[in-house]
């Protein structure tokens, strides 16, 4: 399952341009101490359906991953917005009683975000299925997914992560 999940995530990485090496990078500047990241956690199934309203800020970035992974359903399981300070670190539960660790680490010259995700597996094991760094662009949205909403129900859907950015000003 850890390769689904991961060549998943590739291939939505390589198609929407979202992930890029950090060349440069620079301290934030004195109006851009904090970094606002929203998590979303998404149910996309095959189901007829369509996109849950409450998913209106991102809908152009499902369609897009839709087209490639032809989902017909996306619905809002769970969504939490962070000010967090650089390097400062967040967490959100997921379904499956997963969790999801955010860190933003760096501000690049291009006003790119480096971010840190960390995705640990159901209780009581918390195992590591995700542990890398991603690049987003200012208000960009980062898709990640392949995993089932619920890891013992195979019709559940599979469970996609938006993190979305913008800095505070």
């Amino acid at each position: 399952m850890r390769v689904a999940f991961v060549a998943l995530l590739l291939l939505a990485q390589a198609d929407a341009g979202w992930v890029e090496p950090l060349q440069t990078s620079r301290a934030p500047g004195p109006n851009e101490q904090r970094v606002r990241i929203t998590i979303r956690a998404i149910a996309a199934s095959n189901e007829p359906g369509g996109f849950d309203q409450k998913l209106a800020p991102i809908e152009q970035h499902l369609r897009n991953f839709g087209e490639q992974f032809r989902y017909q359903s996306y619905k809002l399981l769970e969504e939490k917005t962070f000010d967090l300070d650089w390097k400062s670190p967040a967490e959100i539960e997921l379904p499956g009683s997963r969790n999801l660790q955010v860190l933003p680490r760096q501000l690049a010259a291009d006003g790119k975000i480096r971010v840190h995700l960390e995705l640990l597996g159901e209780h009581p094991a918390h195992s590591r299925k995700l542990h890398t760094d991603y690049s987003i662009q200012r208000g960009g949205t980062l898709l990640v997914g392949g995993l089932r909403v619920d890891p013992k129900d195979e019709r559940s859907g599979t469970l996609l992560i938006a993190v979305t950015q913008a800095v505070e000003k």
